[in-house]
């Protein structure tokens, strides 16, 4: 990604912050896949870019996203981050799938877990990876859509 393309994003989140006014400092970069990651640090009211279960950042990351496949159609993963909720959000996630994974390997029964995002199902599909006695499957259809871990 070059400068120009993560100014614009810069300035899209920033402007966007700017009319709710909500003070905060926007770092874009890229990883190695090259998904844009935006991390958004702002004081206590970026609360309110965040809302209620994370319901307005996956509506900042969704219009981000589609602001951004609008100018750049090759790069399609856009992830939005304020005050690291999204990383912790993560983190809880990834905690709460392996203790899954470790029930389903000692009952041998395979378990739902609740509907997920796209985003964190695939997630749950990599940390799941390195378990070689269980397997992973998504099932039912968006908003709905939810992660199996099965025993092999």
């Amino acid at each position: 990604m070059q400068r120009e393309e993560t100014k614009q994003i810069e300035q899209f989140i920033a402007t966007l912050a700017d009319h709710m006014q909500i003070p905060c400092q926007v770092a874009v970069t890229t990883d190695e896949a090259g998904a844009v990651h935006v991390a958004i640090q702002a004081s206590e009211e970026g609360r309110l870019l965040i809302g209620k279960n994370g319901q307005n950042l996956k509506a900042l990351e969704h219009i981000t996203r589609m602001m951004w496949l609008r100018k750049s159609p090759e790069h399609g993963t856009v992830v939005v981050d304020v005050n690291n909720y999204r990383s912790e959000q993560n983190e809880r996630l990834v905690g709460s799938v392996h203790e899954a994974a470790v029930r389903v390997q000692q009952t041998r029964k395979s378990e739902a877990l609740p509907p997920m995002t796209s985003y964190e199902r695939r997630i749950v599909h990599t940390e799941l990876a390195v378990y070689s006695d269980l397997t992973t499957e998504s099932v039912g259809q968006d908003p709905h859509r939810r992660v199996v871990i099965k025993p092999l």
